[in-house]
């Protein structure tokens, strides 16, 4: 009966200490959820040495019993701590599931899983350590394991970190983890999408307007997106994750350019200066211990705590600016007391509940709303810039506008002016040209006269040697000087008929109006028989010429400008073997235009050209070689008028003239193309 008594009692202690266990085990075989939230079913221990090991901690008691929230907040510590949970398979099957710490920023995850004190599988992680390393490959840390049938499982997790971290431990069926990792990505996804069209659109407002306004505001965005691809373990996963440096500060040091960034931002924008301008000082001295706050945590982490804080204070001090510029009605305000008011709500949550000020429920709300605020403060502020942008455009476009209209008043007066100097000033050059060629027309008078009576000796001399040669006996000789004479004589005649013309151009009551019309090509045998011995044996003369072309132009103003053009070919040659052309043929001109009166030639054409290789003639004389008393020769071989005249006497006809010329080495020469009217 006693020995039965001592059973009971040993069975009643047994039942109690498996009832007491059992409160901190979970039986998955009675989980039928997706996800199970291990927080009141962990284990705690904090390890303050950092030096505890597996077996230590088996023998150590845990806290146990803690209140059924989403995570532990443990904030800012020097401690590793060590969690333990106990897990049941009550069922026939074995259970997969997996375990997940929701926090990326956990420096050193240490996995143990035990059955019947023998352990099954360890797994050293964390983001200090190779990605490789990881169970899952994943930016959180999962660990699936197999629960084999009727067993209890003891899993270990040595957590350490010096960021701020938390505790979100929750068991998971695989398909559902699997779905919410999806979700998770595509989420990521969505925001890092709009983040980059938005980064884009403000880089081409950068480029467009380079406005460092607009340059602020894209490294603000691209340090939003730093931020939170720290924070959120993207960069450990796929960017760096082989510097672990990177992932422990990135959070914060991007955080400070960010807030650094917004609040630059803004005090330009709100032109705190002139607005506020005792906050000015503030702003430049809050600027200045963001900026310093990277260069702290590189030397020394300790500094994490206290650049949380800043980061609380800086965005407290942003929401006081923008609604004090709201209240005094400036424009630009309203734009950024809507974009940063949820942003730095988001951003002061997420501060007091890394310092620890914050239970652990904040977690998730803060961080999501931290990210979706960024996202919205990005949206309204890019709306604030395109409307700044139009806004500025068309105080632009009213101002070049303006701009525009005064100068064109002013264009107008000074072209009026220009004009009215210009018109004096051709009137006087008129005048001047006028007197000259007066003086011209009455030497010329004067001149021709005399040389008319020259010309009668030299014709009456010429005709007595014609007799005395009649006497020679000797044929060859005598046929010789018979044609030199003929020579002289057509020369001198030819020279009448032009001194007659000049006579008659000079005089106000002309005497001889008289059109001579020959063949074209007898006028050019004729003036090149009289001109050869002018042009040196060096000058190679080829004629092109078509006999059918006859040219309705007086012969002796055609031989005269065919003396002008060939005397000028051949002073182009400057004492140089050199080659003049000459052709004669009909033509169809499209879209040449005349070089003296710049009209568009179009039709049918005689075409009279005199080409040479000679020196060539720049743009610049070009412009000016048909004006009277131009000229490139020296003053005792030149008066400027022989090309004057040229072009006189063609346009008189309706001809052009067309200069072709070019002085470098490959194709030096000119070529004169005159265009006659078929009639």
């Amino acid at each position: 009966m006693k020995q039965h008594f001592i059973r009971l009692i040993f069975l009643m202690l047994i039942t109690q200490c498996s009832v007491s266990f059992a409160n901190d085990s979970l039986d998955v075989n009675n989980n039928l959820q997706p996800s199970v939230s291990l927080t009141s079913y962990l284990g705690i221990l904090e390890d303050t040495s950092q030096q505890l090991t597996l077996a230590d901690v088996q023998k150590a008691p845990f806290k146990t019993n803690l209140p059924a929230q989403e995570s532990i907040n443990l904030s800012f510590t020097s401690s590793a701590y060590w969690l333990r949970l106990i897990i049941d398979n009550s069922s026939d099957l074995p259970q997969e599931k997996i375990i997940e710490l929701d926090y990326p920023l956990l420096k050193y995850v240490d996995f143990y899983w035990q059955i019947d004190d023998k352990t099954i599988q360890t797994i050293h992680t964390g983001f200090g350590r190779p990605f490789e390393n990881r169970a899952y490959q994943s930016k959180i840390f999962a660990f699936p394991v197999q629960f084999p049938a009727h067993t209890q499982s003891i899993i270990y997790l040595r957590v350490a970190s010096a960021n701020s971290f938390f505790i979100e431990a929750k068991l998971w069926e695989p398909t559902a983890f699997v779905n919410k990792e999806r979700n998770d990505y595509a989420t990521q996804a969505i925001y890092f999408g709009v983040v980059f069209a938005i980064s884009l659109f403000s880089l081409g407002l950068v480029l467009f307007l380079k406005e460092l306004d607009y340059f602020i505001y894209l490294g603000m965005i691209v340090f939003i997106a730093l931020v939170f691809i720290a924070y959120r373990g993207i960069g450990a996963e796929f960017i760096w994750p082989n510097f672990p440096f990177l992932t422990q500060t990135g959070t914060l040091n991007f955080g400070a350019l960010t807030i650094t960034a917004h609040l630059l931002f803004i005090s330009r924008l709100l032109d705190t200066k002139k607005l506020l301008p005792r906050f000015d000082l503030i702003v430049k001295l809050i600027i200045a211990v963001n900026l310093s706050m990277p260069l702290l945590l590189a030397f020394d982490f300790s500094w994490a705590k206290p650049t949380n804080i800043l980061h609380f204070i800086t965005a407290l001090f942003i929401l006081i600016t923008t609604a004090i510029a709201a209240l005094r009605k400036q424009r630009n305000a309203y734009f950024l007391c809507l974009g940063f008011s949820i942003l730095s709500l988001g951003i002061i949550l997420t501060e007091l509940h890394s310092v620890g000020l914050l239970p652990s429920t904040f977690k998730i709300y803060s961080l999501n709303i931290l990210q979706i605020a960024s996202a919205f403060e990005l949206l309204v502020l890019t709306l604030f810039l395109t409307d700044r942008y139009r806004f500025i455009h068309q105080e632009k476009q009213q101002t070049d506008n303006l701009l525009t209209l005064t100068q064109n008043k002013l264009l107008t007066k000074t072209e009026e002016h220009k004009a009215s100097v210009n018109h004096q000033l051709t009137l006087t050059n008129q005048v001047y040209q006028m007197q000259k060629l007066e003086s011209v027309t009455r030497l010329t008078s004067g001149i021709a006269h005399d040389f008319n009576t020259i010309l009668g000796s030299i014709l009456g001399y010429n005709a007595l040697n014609t007799s005395t040669i009649q006497a020679y006996q000797d044929e060859s000789l005598k046929e010789e000087l018979l044609f030199n004479n003929q020579q002289i004589n057509n020369a001198s005649q030819h020279a009448t008929k032009l001194i007659r013309k000049m006579m008659a151009y000079s005089s106000k009551h002309p005497i001889d109006k008289e059109i001579e019309i020959r063949p074209t090509f007898d006028v050019i045998e004729e003036i090149l028989i009289m001109l050869r011995p002018g042009l040196r044996k060096s000058c190679q003369v080829n004629t092109d010429l078509d006999h059918n072309c006859n040219i309705q132009i007086d012969a002796t103003h055609l031989g005269q400008i065919l003396t002008n053009l060939l005397v000028n070919a051949r002073d182009a040659m400057q004492n140089q073997t050199g080659v003049i052309s000459i052709s004669l043929k009909k033509i169809m001109s499209d879209e040449a235009t005349c070089t003296s009166c710049a009209k568009t030639i179009k039709g049918d054409f005689i075409e009279l050209s005199i080409s040479d290789n000679g020196s060539g003639l720049t743009p610049s004389v070009i412009k000016h070689i048909f004006d009277p008393f131009f000229t490139t020769k020296e003053i005792d071989k030149g008066t400027g008028l022989g090309l004057y005249t040229v072009n006189g006497m063609v346009h008189d006809i309706e001809g052009h003239i067309v200069v072709e010329s070019s002085t470098s080495q490959a194709n030096k020469g000119s070529n004169f193309r005159l265009l006659f009217p078929v009639k």
